[in-house]
């Protein structure tokens, strides 16, 4: 009886740790995606920023900054853009653009949703920023998927916050050479 028992209960507890790692159930390929960005606070000034903005004239300055605040001030940016989705990523951090390297760990996975932690990630180094960002990508079918990312980014006494939203649209099974 102790046995059966024991028997049964790692049979369950395997087959939940094989669950909780299944990867998307969307088609690899060539996806297009769009992404809704805000962000808020600013981040350092560039080397120099300081300066230029020094010698401008009010009137320049006052375009300058509302530029800045307009990027990063709580306005959302539309990006779009084309990836590649290999087999390799539906398990990792699948849809992201070529330029978001991060270091990612997997905290669920199953054929509907998947959620990873980003860290060390390449945003804000250039400025001394350190950014970290959680992502999570769901499943609608194997052509669609919807997901949100939130982060910030911190350093030299400043935090911007990260608040994106996205769909994918699955475009064909093949990726142009540029996009591999």
């Amino acid at each position: 009886m102790r046995n059966g028992l024991f028997i049964a209960v790692a049979c369950l507890l395997v087959s939940i740790v094989f669950a909780a790692t299944e990867p998307l159930n969307v088609k690899t390929g060539l996806w297009q995606v769009t992404e809704i960005s805000t962000t808020s606070g600013l981040p350092p000034l560039p080397a120099g920023m300081q300066e230029r903005l020094d010698k401008m004239t009010p009137e320049q300055r006052a375009k300058m900054e509302a530029a800045m605040k307009g990027r990063v001030g709580g306005t959302p940016q539309t990006i779009n853009y084309k990836t590649c989705v290999a087999k390799d990523d539906l398990d990792k951090a699948a849809f992201t653009r070529s330029d978001e390297k991060c270091s990612w760990t997997v905290v669920n996975s199953s054929r509907t949703d998947l959620e990873v932690r980003g860290s060390a990630c390449e945003a804000g180094k250039n400025e001394g920023m350190k950014t970290d960002v959680t992502m999570k990508i769901h499943a609608i079918d194997s052509e669609n998927v919807k997901g949100a990312v939130q982060g910030s980014a911190t350093g030299n006494g400043t935090t911007v916050n990260i608040d994106n939203t996205y769909t994918g649209k699955w475009v064909s099974a093949t990726c142009p050479a540029d996009k591999n």
